[in-house]
């Protein structure tokens, strides 16, 4: 009876792992900020002067970043550093630590980064 139960479990999941299509993703060109730090990896996307909820992101396994940019990215990323991307964005489940997020961008290329214009001192100060 248990293993019939954990075939069962092992097929629901594996059918979840492979149910997602082409139609899942959708390529974006994307702006807004960046937090980065002990299980987080948010974005959130700027239109005029409103955020996203948080959107999880990960860079692509093939994706090379100087180590300047790492540097700004990962390493200095201590207020929500500015970026533009290019990548892949899903919609349809739940990502990032304990699935928190409903999307997730893989990002394939960076296009700007601007170190001086962070989540804190651009947009939470102006909202206060």
């Amino acid at each position: 009876m248990r293993t019939n139960i954990l075939k069962i479990i092992v097929l629901l999941f594996s059918f979840n792992l492979f149910a997602q299509t082409e139609s899942d993703f959708e390529i974006v060109q994307i702006e807004g900020f960046y937090t980065y730090g002990w299980e987080n990896s948010s974005f959130y996307e700027k239109t005029k002067d409103n955020l996203s909820p948080p959107i999880w992101l990960e860079f692509d396994k093939n994706l090379t970043l100087s180590d300047s940019l790492q540097k700004v990215i990962f390493d200095d990323n201590v207020d929500g550093v500015f970026l533009k991307v290019i990548g892949s964005k899903k919609t349809k489940g739940n990502f990032g630590h304990l699935g928190a997020s409903t999307s997730m961008i893989t990002v394939t290329e960076v296009l700007f980064v601007d170190s001086k214009k962070t989540l804190k001192k651009n947009f939470v100060k102006k909202k206060l």
